[in-house]
């Protein structure tokens, strides 16, 4: 693994940390919390890049004893997982799902968004709004895969997820016409990565974008990343890291914005029958 990919897997797991409880273990390790059980990210085993030695029957089983009482498993790991562990989780039925992380090292490409009123996510009313289009994309999400996963209570808890990391990852909604319309968040990343990539510096996040259906096509989206990723770096962040799912349109229009494709990390998945 390039240095590039490693610092960029370090922060992407550091951020799926933040707001939750850590379970160490030399290997591997849990990221747990209880109040919101239904949320995969917030609960699941995470095997980093560093993790070269982890075994496949030790790690599920510390993951079946934290988190066996959930309703799903989750196993977040680099690009290199070792391969016996991943042909195990084969044999177990869980289902990689990839995200391609795009790294954007210097300026933004393309053109300079438009005027957009893009305001931080502050008040009780503003969460609110946040959460009725997280629940809209929710919805959308169900109808793409044909099933009803993502329920009510899913967005609920996302929502407390959210709460729970808002002192490092600050949220913001794009407006339109006096209504909410669009939301993206940003962090700066943790500071110790930084060594392990020094040209690149410290790694930061952009992370959960949506628009509203009836306003895409009209630079929001554009408009929100910028204003994310000066977020990100006014707070300490060098480099920006952003993710996309392999079979969706957005991989492209990041790659042509400046987030070069880096590496793949895999969520192995699987829903339990409790």
């Amino acid at each position: 693994m390039n240095e590039d990919s490693r610092a960029l897997c370090e922060a992407y797991l550091a951020y799926l940390r933040l707001g939750n409880e850590v379970l160490e273990k030399p290997d591997f390790r849990v990221t747990r919390n209880n109040k919101t059980p239904l949320v995969w990210d917030a609960n699941h085993l995470q095997i980093g890049p560093e993790d070269t030695a982890a075994d496949a029957d030790q790690a599920l089983a510390f993951l079946e004893a934290e988190l066996g009482h959930h309703k799903h498993r989750q196993v977040v790991a680099t690009p290199f997982l070792a391969p016996p562990l991943a042909a195990r989780l084969a044999l177990e039925n869980y289902e990689p799902t990839p995200t391609l992380q795009g790294l954007l090292t210097g300026p933004l490409k393309g053109p300079a968004p438009g005027a957009c009123d893009i305001r931080p996510v502050a008040s009780a009313e503003q969460w609110a709004l946040l959460d009725r289009l997280a629940r809209l994309n929710h919805q959308e999400q169900n109808d793409k895969n044909g099933n009803a996963l993502l329920s009510e209570e899913f967005t609920t808890q996302m929502q407390a997820f959210r709460l729970a990391r808002c002192e490092e990852v600050r949220f913001f909604l794009a407006w339109s016409e006096g209504n909410a319309v669009a939301f993206l968040s940003s962090w700066p990343g943790p500071e110790s990565p930084a060594a392990i990539a020094p040209e690149i510096g410290r790694v930061g996040m952009v992370e959960d974008l949506f628009t509203h259906p009836d306003h895409r096509g009209r630079g929001i989206a554009r408009a929100l990343i910028h204003h994310c990723v000066a977020d990100a770096r006014a707070r300490g962040a060098d480099a920006v890291l952003i993710g996309a799912e392999v079979d969706d349109s957005p991989k492209a229009i990041y790659a042509a914005m400046g987030f070069a494709p880096t590496c793949l990390t895999q969520a192995w998945r699987r829903q339990t029958a409790t």
